[in-house]
Order: structure tokens, then C-alpha cells, then sequence
């Protein structure tokens, strides 16, 4: 059975940020399931903000691990809002609930649109409920 949100296609443009090739695919073939196809990547933090400087129209929805070696999801949550980003912000970790906890504290001091934290491996509910958020606010 599939769910409203997978009955069409979501005209949200995604930038996914992850120093981890696989959990870029894994999470890119998520969002197709969920009917949005408008996905970019960056491997790294200095990668995905380079990407994001450079790209026209701006991401809808960023999803930013925390654990990255060059640029960590915290400092890149910094730098989006030095760049006054408007779109909505999934941070994700393997690195349990005390990081994620600390994560949605940074983001919500960053005035970020913070949707809020997913565990690795992402689960496609935990991704859906935090897009629903940002198509409903």
C-alpha cells in the first residue's frame, strides 16, 4: 500500500551530504521511493558546501550527516546560517541518540527550519515523517 506522499511526485529539490558513498545511495534511493527525483549529493562537508555555493536554485531539504572529516554537520550547519538558508535541514548519525540530541540543539541555535534527527541506517517512515514537516508545516 502506498502512502500519499508516495502516490506522486514531490517537487522538492535535495541535497544529500555524507562522506559515506553508500548511505549518499541508500538515502538518494529513499527519496526516489518517496517520488523525489530532484537529488544532489556532495561527498564531505567542504564538498557540499562548494556544491551549495555554486548551485542556482538552492536545496528545498538538506540531509547532513554529523560525523563527516573534513567539515562536520555541525560546522555546516554554521555556515547555512551565515548563508541565511531558508530550506529545510535532516540531520542524520550513526552515532546514537546523545549526538543526534546535541545535534537538534545546534540546529534549532542556528535558526535553522531543523526537521529533526534520523539514525543510521535510515529508516524510509523516519525520512517521510521529517519531509511531511517541511510539505506541512
Amino acid at each position: 500500500m502506498k502512502t500519499t506522499m508516495q502516490q506522486q511526485d514531490i517537487a522538492l529539490k535535495v541535497m544529500i551530504i555524507d562522506d559515506d558513498e553508500f548511505q549518499i545511495e541508500f538515502v538518494s534511493e529513499l527519496l526516489s521511493e518517496l517520488g523525489i527525483d530532484q537529488i544532489i549529493s556532495a561527498s564531505g562537508g567542504q564538498s557540499g558546501l562548494n556544491i551549495f555555493d555554486k548551485t542556482q536554485k538552492k536545496p528545498d531539504l538538506l540531509i547532513c550527516d554529523i560525523q563527516m572529516p573534513d567539515i562536520d554537520g555541525f560546522e555546516f550547519m554554521r555556515a547555512l546560517g551565515e548563508r541565511n538558508y531558508q530550506g529545510g535541514v535532516i540531520l542524520m548519525s550513526g552515532q546514537g541518540a546523545k549526538v543526534l540530541y546535541t545535534a537538534s540543539l545546534v540546529a534549532q541555535l542556528s535558526r535553522q527550519n531543523f526537521l529533526g534527527t534520523i539514525e543510521k541506517p535510515m529508516q524510509k517512515t523516519d525520512l517521510e515523517k521529517a519531509i511531511a514537516q517541511l510539505l506541512n508545516p
